[in-house]
């Protein structure tokens, strides 16, 4: 498995793992350490989810994105991330057009990193001291995963405070983000024919991952 690939798997556990915790009361301004205690505190737990859902080295996937389904959401920021993945071209798109982007980038996103799963091995994950924020409500919580017979591989968790919370919306491993690499191909898709044109083949990639189980 590639140093990326793997990095991907430890990324959407720890993402997953973000949804399962108990929401943070709203504080007076935002605290970076609740950040990285959040996504600490769940890890161990997600981690155990993930090995109860296998079964002679296999994970149950329709197990896996049910839950997703059922954590990650609400703790996701998806517009961020769509927008991050549309680039420049999210200004030009309308409100309805911007709805469908999200909503397809969302399924993609989650069926490609649930298929991910699969190819889970036990590895762990180590977190590194929190680094001051030019921003208040921007922080990165930054881990290494460590592998056996392998090099570290950075993981670095992109966290922003809105209405309250701490939500993730971007995740770079070794130092490739998850949301940008998707840019380059959606802006050539979206100069060679529009907006519509992209969603549409979310839409038809979407449907071909839902009849077949692929996610790629």
């Amino acid at each position: 498995m590639g140093i990326r690939r793997a990095g991907w798997i430890i990324g959407i556990v720890l993402g997953m793992a973000l949804g399962s915790a108990t929401p943070i009361a709203a504080a007076a301004a935002p605290d970076p350490q609740q950040a990285q205690q959040l996504v600490e505190d769940v890890t161990d737990q997600m981690l155990a989810v993930l090995k109860n859902n296998t079964s002679d080295g296999q994970v149950d996937l329709d197990r896996i994105r049910s839950k997703v389904e059922e954590i990650v959401f609400p703790h996701l920021d998806f517009v961020t991330m769509t927008k991050l993945a549309v680039g420049r071209h999210w200004r030009d798109a309308s409100n309805d057009q911007k709805r469908a982007l999200v909503n397809e980038f969302r399924t993609l996103l989650v069926r490609t990193y649930t298929k991910s799963l699969d190819e889970y091995n036990n590895q762990k994950l180590e977190f590194l001291p929190l680094r001051p924020s030019p921003y208040e409500d921007r922080v990165k919580v930054r881990s290494k995963v460590v592998q056996q017979g392998g090099p570290d591989i950075p993981v670095e968790y992109a966290l922003r405070y809105h209405d309250g919370e701490w939500s993730v919306y971007d995740i770079v491993i070794d130092g490739v983000s998850l949301v940008t690499t998707y840019r380059s191909s959606f802006s050539s898709q979206i100069d060679q024919g529009s907006i519509d044109a992209l969603i549409e083949s979310l839409r038809k990639k979407n449907s071909q991952n839902e009849s077949t189980g692929a996610s790629s």
